[in-house]
Formats: C-alpha cells, structure tokens, sequence
C-alpha cells in the first residue's frame, strides 16, 4: 500500500501542519475501525507525502502504529518531493474564542463546536494552554506526537489537560471527554536563540 497524502499549506504557514496530516491519515483509515493509534512526528515538511507499510524508512517525517479492524499495523509517511502549491486561510482565533482556560488546573474546555476537526481543535487548544501557563518562554511550540485509543467526534466538546513537562524538550496534554482521557497529545518547544 503506497498511497500519496496530498496537502495545501495552511495560513501564512511554509510547512504541513501536524492536523492536516492527521486528517489526511485518518481518512485514508475511513473504512476501518480505528483505535489504539501512536503517530510520531519526526520533523516538519513541506512536501507531500507517501503512505507506506512497515517502519524500514530511516527518514519518516511520521512513523505510525494503529490498529485498523483490531489488527496492528506499522506505517510510515515519507516525503515524495512533490511540492505543494496551494493555499487555505486558518484563523485560528476561531477556535481560541471558543475556549475556556483554569491555569490553577491547567486545562482548558472547548465550550461550543467549531468549523474545525478535532484534531485542529485540540492542537490549538493545547498550544493556548502552554503559552499561557509559560508566557515567559520564548520559542515556537511543535505538535510531535499523538496517542489515541479510539476515534473522536468532530463536534465533541473536548477539554486539554497538562500532564507533564520535561523541561519543554516535551509535554504531555491529555484530551478528556466525558470525563474520560480518550488522546495525549505531545508538544515540544524549539526555543529562540538569543
């Protein structure tokens, strides 16, 4: 299975967002029962990519563990070279003003739906939190990892959660629903140099 993820960039943006790429991926899943799915970013791109099966390829921009209709499978998505020549508006205060932020718990709520995916909806989420609880760091903020048990809803009204920091080298988010952790999500911060 080599399949080509096609992508535009995304605002003023001159590489692939991790939420398109997750999109892309969970579409090409669309006729599966998806759970237990481990991506992990390896570095940005600014190419389109190929699907392709197993974890041989030493420069994976994303390697992938899901299991597809209870079956484990290993991927990876590589860089094809073919650049990408289009364009979509983001704004991404549509969904920052739809969010409620507790730095004393440090979490946030989304706390209506948005014209976005969830995985959009929680990478912006969980991106607001940190700048907040860390107002004093200079660097740019990286989506590097995703974990998630099961699927979830576009509209559901998700809440972000920081569970650890390692020193900003990473950071664990939990996506709750319901009361119940459904996702972590993983960021990494690339300081600025002084």
């Amino acid at each position: 299975m080599n399949k080509i993820l096609s992508f535009c960039f995304k605002g003023e943006r001159d590489y692939v967002q991790g939420p398109d790429i997750v999109a892309k991926l969970f579409d090409c899943f669309s006729k599966n029962e998806v759970t237990d799915v481990d991506l992990k970013f390896n570095g940005i791109t600014s190419t389109n990519l190929i699907l392709i099966e197993g974890n041989e390829e030493d420069n994976a921009k994303v390697n992938i563990r899901v299991k597809l209709d209870g079956e484990e499978k290993l991927m990876q998505l590589v860089e094809n070279n073919e650049p990408i020549n289009c364009r979509y508006k983001y704004d991404e205060d549509q969904i920052i003003n739809k969010i409620e932020l507790d730095l004393k718990s440090k979490q946030v709520f989304l706390k209506e739906s948005t014209e976005y995916n969830v995985c959009e909806n929680f990478v912006a989420m969980n991106k607001f939190l940190l700048k907040n609880l860390y107002p004093e760091e200079n660097g740019k903020w990286y989506f590097t990892r995703l974990e998630q048990k099961k699927m979830i809803n576009t509209n559901a009204l998700i809440s972000v959660k920081l569970i650890k920091n390692f020193n900003f080298r990473l950071t664990k988010s939990d996506i709750i629903l319901n009361d119940e952790v459904v996702a972590s999500v993983y960021f990494t911060m690339v300081k600025d140099k002084i």
